[in-house]
């Protein structure tokens, strides 16, 4: 008999603790860590158990991970990324990353980086002094238009870009609210329902006639797509343009949604703490001088990456899913087979436990010995083990580029009076964020 499991509190007939998720998830989920180390929740219906000790994840990630494959939300997701990297298990998964791991080696990155510079370098370039900027929706177009740059380089690819750009918030959003709701309300013919599944078909469409418009050209354009459609399987075989379209919308959900969500909450506390804005904008001077930033100087703003690494604490995802494969032994705890568990980086993130004051946005505890001997599963901004993402580095990369080049241009203050809040779509987001920019004087632009 394993240690019995507590059951969180305020659950409903039927709905189980379906408001709670639906209307405060981030909240209610960091409220069970006062409970115990692994609580049941009902999900309108289903159990699940979420994990609040970072042993217990990173068993279920890295340790005893063989136990485990991806649990509801990714078979939700499977919906919009098929057979991507990001939904698949086991077998199927190794061999995909096996097969993906060059076109995301750290050399490989590097070369994104002048696009990802000079995309930042457009955008801070179109605004002007004075001007309130929608925020959220400029970051989202940034990093639309670096994984477009990255994936479609050819106008082949313009069309594909152009519907990823359009119709991935649609799809994020309704993708999240597919992981809380039951089956029969997906198939109800509601605005929602149709808008979701129209953006996905636009999507898929473009997406498709890019890769065919691709292999009948039959030329490098020194993209993404070109590299992913030089890959071989083991036999020497070109992959399918099925796999190819998966690991496209992969990459495209992958590397916008969170990273612009990232990206605009460090232009919020950058511009809301004058003692952070001192201290990185003192760095890029010194750093940067006069000149655009550049991949050789990514090393030397060790400030900047701390901001980096704060946001990634503060506004990681909310949760990832993992369902057991059998009757399963986790620590002290038995669980049920096809059992769905519940992780949140999120919750983690916030732990007084490892994080004093965990709702302050600090960067320096990231130079303190606060942070230097954390317990495995306590920071985990990209998951961990096998199946932790693939393009980590690929963000970090993208989000200090950007940040360095739009701070070495602009001072951002907020719209007096505006209240910023976090919503959760795939990523925890600002619902708006207003700014003003005002040029600063050492920038050359």
């Amino acid at each position: 008999m394993g240690t019995s499991i507590p059951t969180a509190s305020g659950e409903l007939p039927v709905i189980g603790h379906g408001v709670q998720l639906a209307r405060r998830r981030t909240e209610f989920l960091a409220s069970l860590t006062e409970i115990g180390e692994i609580v049941e929740i009902n999900m309108v219906g289903m159990p699940a158990y979420v994990l609040t000790d970072p042993d217990l994840i990173w068993r279920v990630l890295v340790s005893e991970s063989h136990n485990y494959v991806r649990g509801r939300m990714f078979d939700k997701m499977t919906e919009v990324l098929g057979n991507g990297l990001a939904t698949i298990s086991g077998k199927a998964h190794r061999d995909t990353r096996r097969i993906l791991q060059p076109t995301f080696h750290r050399q490989q990155v590097a070369a994104y980086g002048p696009i990802m510079s000079s995309t930042a370098a457009d955008v801070a370039e179109s605004w002007q002094a004075g001007r309130a900027i929608e925020v959220d929706d400029a970051m989202n177009d940034l990093t639309a238009r670096v994984v477009n740059g990255i994936l479609f380089a050819s106008d082949l690819g313009a069309a594909a870009a152009d519907a990823i750009q359009r119709r991935l918030p649609v799809v994020m959003k309704g993708m999240l609210t597919r992981t809380l709701i039951p089956g029969a309300w997906q198939r109800l013919p509601l605005p929602a329902n149709t808008r979701y599944r129209k953006a996905i078909d636009q999507m898929d469409s473009a997406i498709d006639e890019a890769i065919t418009a691709y292999r009948s050209a039959r030329a490098d354009h020194s993209d993404m797509l070109t590299t992913l459609l030089a890959l071989r399987d083991e036999a020497g075989k070109p992959m399918p343009d099925q796999w190819i379209h998966d690991q496209v919308i992969t990459v495209a959900v992958g590397g916008i949604e969170t990273t612009s969500a990232a990206l605009s909450w460090c232009l919020h506390y950058i511009g809301t703490r004058p003692d952070v804005e001192e201290q990185l904008h003192r760095e890029l001077d010194t750093v940067l001088g006069d000149r655009p930033v550049e991949l050789m100087h990514v090393m030397a703003l060790k400030y900047v990456g701390r901001v980096v690494q704060e946001v990634l604490r503060m506004h990681a995802v909310a949760v990832f899913m993992r369902r057991t494969l059998g009757p399963t032994q986790l620590g002290a705890y038995e669980l049920p087979p096809n059992a769905e568990i519940i992780v949140s980086p999120y919750t983690m993130h916030r732990n007084a436990r490892w994080f004093p004051e965990p709702a302050r946005f600090d960067p320096d505890r990231w130079s303190r010995p606060e942070t230097q001997n954390l317990p495995k599963g306590a920071f985990i901004p990209f998951s961990a083990g096998h199946s932790k993402c693939i393009a980590d580095n690929f963000a970090v990369l993208e989000i200090t580029l950007a940040l360095a080049e739009i701070c070495r241009r602009w001072r951002l203050r907020p719209v007096p009076g505006q209240s910023v809040r976090e919503i959760t779509t795939g990523a925890t987001r600002p619902d708006r964020l207003t700014m003003i920019p005002e040029a600063r004087s050492r920038a050359s632009v």
